[in-house]
C-alpha cells in the first residue's frame, strides 16, 4: 500500500525544463513518490518569456498562477483564442489542446504551479 509523503520544496532544486526559458522544482514525480498518478511541478517564468505552443496527448493539464500575469493562447492558428490569466487563476486544459503562454512582464516573473494527471 502506498503511503502519503511530504516533499520539502526548500529541499528541491531549480532545473531547466523541457520548455526553456522556463525552470522548475519537481514536486510530484515518479522520482519523489513511487508510482504517481500525477505530476505536479513549480515554474518559473522569467519576465517577457514564453513557452512554444504545445499539447499533450494523454493527459489534462491544469495551472495555478501565484505571482504574476501571463498570456494564454488556446487552439490552433487558425482559431487561436488569447486570455489574460492573472495570480489566483486557475487554468484548464484538455488533453489534445494547444497551448501556450507569455509572461506580460518586463521585469517581473511569473511563478506557478502545474499538474498533469
Amino acid at each position: 500500500m502506498r503511503k502519503g509523503k511530504v516533499i520539502r520544496g526548500k529541499e528541491l532544486k531549480w532545473e531547466p525544463s523541457q520548455e526553456p526559458p522556463l525552470t522548475l522544482k519537481k514536486g510530484i514525480c515518479s522520482e519523489s513518490v513511487e508510482n504517481p498518478n500525477l505530476k505536479m511541478v513549480r515554474v518559473i517564468v522569467p519576465p517577457g518569456a514564453r513557452n512554444q505552443r504545445h499539447y499533450h496527448i494523454h493527459c489534462d493539464a491544469g495551472m495555478h498562477i501565484l505571482k504574476g500575469r501571463l498570456r494564454m493562447f488556446f487552439g490552433p492558428d487558425h482559431e487561436m483564442e488569447e486570455t489574460i490569466a492573472e495570480a489566483g487563476d486557475f487554468i484548464f486544459v484538455p488533453a489534445g489542446v494547444i497551448h501556450g503562454f507569455m509572461n506580460l512582464s518586463d521585469t517581473e516573473q511569473v511563478e506557478l504551479v502545474a499538474a498533469k494527471n
